[in-house]
């Protein structure tokens, strides 16, 4: 089984794996967008900067701002929800996802 989280329009960098966890990390640039993707709902995500991001689900979307060591866990999400999010801020945002594999 793949293990690894998968953008559309950017490519994340193994930072570490085990049996246990695959661990990207992944940089998003200023006016960049991932493309609409899935979550498996076994990961987390550790934000590594600070910055403002647009997420989208479907039509609806709402601005989030980030901090360097936020910490959330990502439920599932299905491709059918549409979701996405984008750097509408102004620096670089960076962050690692940590997918568990059990």
């Amino acid at each position: 089984m793949d293990h690894h989280h998968h953008y559309p329009n950017i490519s994340g960098e193994d930072v570490f794996e085990n049996d246990r966890v695959l661990v990207q990390r992944f940089v998003m640039l200023p006016g960049e967008w991932e493309g609409i993707h899935s979550h498996s709902g076994n990961q987390l995500y550790i934000m590594l900067s600070e910055g403002e991001s647009t997420v989208r689900y479907g039509e609806n979307e709402r601005i989030s701002q980030s901090y360097v060591g936020q910490v959330a866990w990502q439920p599932a999400v299905d491709l059918s929800e549409r979701h996405e999010s984008g750097n509408t801020g102004d620096t670089p945002l960076e962050w690692l996802w940590v997918n568990f594999k059990q």
